[in-house]
């Protein structure tokens, strides 16, 4: 067998040595999660959802204590006649109850309700939030994990490649060249799995803010295929309805109007109604006893609250400016959001997972043929650089197309369920 024989089982050996090892490994034993699990685990263990959730409720107490009553005070006083004629105790017990003029007292629980029910929205929104975040981070981990892979195989199949190269007897200056070219083009692959496994690490770090697992788990997330166009007309009616930062603004006019009616009310006179008894037990003629009541109302001659009102006043109108603007805001990023993913999902038609299979036959090809003589080390490298820039079109387009939808989703908020699956538009 010659030397060139020789070279070319070594070869052969070295590709297919992987592949064996690769088969003769146990199946995986770590935790996989679907979208739907990570969702509910984000759901069940955010700290910060719980918190809100708390903060939700400690603003329905809040509400309930704005309507409640103010407490009755009670004074008693012990004294002592003295007089030529007399030496004896005296006492007088007072009891006093805060009346809040009519009205008062619902227009203060009216600002906590208005401003529990954007705590409700909030919340909502902010599991909202937090699963569509995970989500993407799920797709950017199981993507930059299959590039790290895909560079891993690259590599393989490069150094071997090289290794061939270095088996030859002679080397020609034109080998030589190949050589030099097949060795940098190791150097960049290096480089770029580097990148790869940092995307992977620092994707996973970021998944496991709402996952909270001790070693790191597989996530399974389905490919975009064949998306639906979207209307824009439609899509925008959605964010108008839907939106929940939106909502929240309308719901703050509303608790600053309460507000207003608040410090409107201040001037208004509380009623304060109390009743006495007074005893005084004297030697001539004998026991005085008083028996009676009194009403206390404050006069609002020097204090009208007028800056208060005033200041509620701007704040409301401060409130309604800002929401011209933020409404605009949304409907710009919606416009935006929508043109970005017309124009992705149009290279998504181009081009789909199920070509993947064909494009790595292409490169199995090109191996053999190699191998064999019949075709040159550059149009080699070529057809490898190509495909793999194909390959990592195709997953780049669905990371961003990922981002592109949980933002579109967000901007829907309630107008539409969001449990796993991003083909909901």
């Amino acid at each position: 067998m010659g030397r060139r024989q020789i070279s070319i089982v070594i070869v052969l050996f070295l590709f297919f040595y992987p592949t064996f090892l690769a088969a003769q490994d146990k199946p995986s034993t770590r935790t996989t999660y679907t979208l739907e699990q990570i969702i509910e685990r984000v759901t069940e263990q955010s700290e910060l959802i719980q918190a809100k959730k708390l903060s939700v409720q400690g603003m329905e107490a809040e509400a309930r204590q704005a309507r409640a009553w103010h407490n009755p005070s009670v004074a008693a006083e012990l004294g002592r006649i003295k007089d030529p004629s007399n030496h004896a105790t005296t006492y007088d017990i007072r009891i006093t109850q805060p009346l809040v003029f009519p009205g008062k007292l619902g227009a203060q629980s009216d600002v906590f309700e208005r401003s529990k029910e954007m705590l409700e929205i909030e919340t909502v929104d902010l599991v909202n939030s937090l699963s569509l975040e995970a989500s993407y981070f799920a797709y950017a981990y199981q993507i930059a994990q299959i590039q790290a892979s895909e560079i891993t195989g690259r590599i393989k199949r490069i150094s071997l490649m090289r290794t061939y190269m270095r088996s030859q007897a002679y080397a020609s200056p034109a080998k030589i060249v190949q050589r030099n070219i097949v060795s940098n083009q190791l150097y960049s692959l290096q480089k770029n799995l580097n990148n790869a496994l940092a995307n992977a690490e620092s994707s996973w770090q970021k998944l496991n803010i709402y996952l909270n697992q001790e070693g790191k788990a597989d996530v399974v997330t389905p490919w975009l295929i064949h998306l639906n166009d979207v209307d824009e007309k439609s899509f925008i009616t959605r964010v108008l309805n839907g939106n929940r930062r939106l909502k929240v603004r309308h719901i703050l006019l509303a608790r600053l109007e309460a507000e207003l009616s608040v410090e409107k009310r201040v001037p208004l006179p509380d009623v304060s109604v109390s009743a006495f008894y007074r005893n005084e037990t004297l030697i001539h003629p004998g026991a005085n006893e008083f028996y009676g009541g009194s009403v206390s109302i404050p006069i609002p001659v020097l204090n009208a609250n007028r800056a208060g009102v005033e200041a509620a006043e701007k704040r409301l109108e401060a409130a309604k400016a800002e929401n011209s603007f933020i409404e605009r805001e949304v409907l710009q990023e919606a416009r935006a959001l929508l043109a970005d993913y017309s124009h992705k999902r149009k290279l998504l038609d181009n081009f789909d997972e199920k070509q993947i299979p064909t494009l790595k036959r292409q490169m199995q090809y090109a191996d053999r043929e190699l191998k064999l003589g019949r075709i040159d080390l550059l149009s080699y490298l070529e057809l490898e650089l190509k495909t793999h820039e194909a390959i990592r079109a195709f997953y780049e387009t669905q990371l961003e197309l990922v981002r592109v939808i949980t933002q579109m989703i967000y901007l829907m908020g309630d107008s539409v369920t969001y449990k796993g699956s991003l083909d909901v538009l």
